[in-house]
């Protein structure tokens, strides 16, 4: 698929360095002949897929998963598989959160954006609304259009919200979406620890993901 992968240093997994492309999704949507509805705007193969649920993210992993294990890539109890909110927190850089769901930790670190520096966003930070007037792009980019962060990861913030495995809160259906997108433009969107919500059945021009790489626990 030509997706490259990045190691966290606090975490257990490495980290896809963009978002899904539509290029990635569309052969998964195409070979398991899966309906994909394509938003009102241009994308070229190098764009975030967006109007993708969390179910069909997570199909997407084991469908990529059997498929390199099948070809033999990927090594038997590896897997590809979403985020979980921490991992993501780490990912874009951020210190301990207080909390033991994502809803408790929304919002919790103040001030830390994925770019450099306080709000607003500078110029050619990423992909923001275009109400900020920071980046030429009206909807999606093409990913890695934008400065990699310290890990190498592109897209943590802006292009398009990236959905997590967990739920928001315990005891609902919601799961987790980080890292706001082309869309918003305030700094509760925007910021790193901020969090949203969706369904996993809800899909949205704003919305993609990031497939990360599991390896088996050590025994």
């Amino acid at each position: 698929m030509g997706m490259e992968f990045v190691p966290i240093s606090t975490t257990t997994v490495l980290f896809c360095t963009w978002e899904t492309r539509v290029q990635d999704y569309a052969a998964f949507a195409r070979r398991e002949g899966r309906k994909w509805l394509k938003p009102t705007f241009e994308q070229g193969p190098t764009h975030p897929a967006v109007n993708v649920t969390w179910d069909d993210a997570n199909a997407f992993c084991r469908w990529l998963t059997e498929r390199e294990q099948q070809v033999g890539f990927l090594p038997p109890g590896h897997r590809y598989r979403l985020p979980t909110d921490l991992e993501w927190s780490a990912a874009v850089g951020l210190g301990a959160e207080t909390g033991d769901t994502p809803h408790e930790r929304d919002g919790g670190i103040k001030g830390v954006y994925p770019w450099v520096g306080p709000w607003p966003p500078p110029s050619g930070a990423g992909n923001y609304a275009p109400s900020r007037g920071v980046d030429p792009h009206e909807y999606t980019a093409p990913v890695g259009s934008y400065p990699a962060n310290p890990y190498g990861i592109f897209d943590l913030g802006g292009n398009v919200a990236e959905w997590c495995e967990e739920v928001y809160v315990r005891g609902t259906g919601d799961r987790t979406l980080r890292g706001g997108s082309w869309f918003h433009s305030t700094p509760w969107h925007l910021a790193s620890s901020g969090r949203d919500k969706g369904g996993e059945k809800f899909s949205d021009i704003r919305v993609g993901f990031r497939v990360v790489l599991e390896f088996p626990a050590v025994p």
